[in-house]
């Protein structure tokens, strides 16, 4: 389903960066211009002409419906009292208060202080180190820019969490938002299935442990695979998607498209529209070979 997309776009920082990553970059640019012409990562072409750079997201301007119904376009707010609201939803302070603390230790699992530097420890230096060993495949530009939930989506994210499960705890709750930190890996259409494999296993050689796997490639409306991982030294889930460049672009194109189907005051008529749109986009998406076949995961009860 659509509800494990990645949401934010913040702005990056040179501090956002672990201080191998330029290294990791400048070292895996040069690995893939000495690959043969034609090579599935290859920046050339048979004829030994430069392929095309990936578009520029950034300068799409979106054809998406029309949602005369909504209304505008609103910012978060944190009450005097604690309590927070956005979007239709609310957490009272308590509430609010758990997500606060839950998001304090996912900054720290993570691996960036309080200033945004990034040492040896923590799942983004380790996705980096990962990211160096692949053959083909690299994690998505300005990873550090996305390996962060936004704190307003997060809260938006247990808010609806808590209306499906009065019974549970908040904590418990906080703690199952697993796309708090999530990371994602590209590959070329040819290499999609070998790279997604490969790099499956070295992220279990890493000590991660797989929860989920959902493949999406057959959906109507979304195109990739998500995966939900357990680092069992602190207890923190995280999410992997795993892309060719096409269906990342996709998902980005349809990201506001998606804000507004997840939101409950969306009319149903309105609704129809959009997922009309989404299925559009993703019906232009080139099926990697072999991709289909990868069977969905979930681990058993432990």
């Amino acid at each position: 389903m659509a509800q494990d997309r990645m949401v934010e776009q913040e702005q990056p920082r040179e501090a956002d960066r672990p201080p191998e990553a330029e290294a990791q970059r400048a070292d895996l640019s040069a690995r893939l211009e000495r690959l043969p012409p034609g090579h599935p990562s290859s920046p050339y072409r048979d004829d030994g002409n430069r392929k095309q750079p990936p578009l520029d997201l950034a300068k799409y301007e979106l054809p998406v419906p029309n949602d005369p119904d909504l209304p505008p376009v609103e910012q978060p707010r944190s009450s005097p009292d604690g309590s927070w609201d956005y979007r239709g939803r609310h957490l009272t302070p308590e509430q609010s208060l758990t997500a606060n603390q839950i998001l304090a230790e996912r900054d720290a699992n993570e691996g960036r202080d309080v200033e945004g530097n990034y040492g040896e420890h923590g799942l983004t230096p380790a996705m980096r180190r990962i990211e160096a060993q692949l053959d083909d495949g690299h994690l998505v530009e300005d990873t550090e820019k996305f390996a962060l939930k936004d704190p307003d989506s997060f809260k938006e994210k247990f808010a609806d969490l808590i209306t499906r499960n009065p019974d549970k705890s908040y904590n418990e709750l906080a703690h199952e938002i697993h796309d708090a930190i999530r990371y994602t890996f590209i590959f070329s259409v040819d290499s999609y299935t070998n790279g997604m494999w490969d790099s499956h296993r070295r992220v279990e050689a890493a000590g991660y442990e797989l929860e989920v796997r959902r493949n999406k490639w057959t959906s109507q409306e979304y195109k990739g695979i998500n995966s939900r991982w357990l680092d069992p030294a602190s207890g923190q889930l995280f999410e992997i998607q795993f892309h060719t460049q096409e269906s990342w672009e996709a998902k980005q194109k349809t990201h506001p498209v998606y804000e507004r189907i997840k939101d409950p005051r969306t009319p149903a008529d309105e609704l129809r529209a959009l997922r009309e749109y989404q299925q559009r986009i993703s019906q232009e998406v080139e099926l990697p070979p072999g991709a289909p076949d990868i069977p969905d995961y979930r681990r058993e009860e432990r």
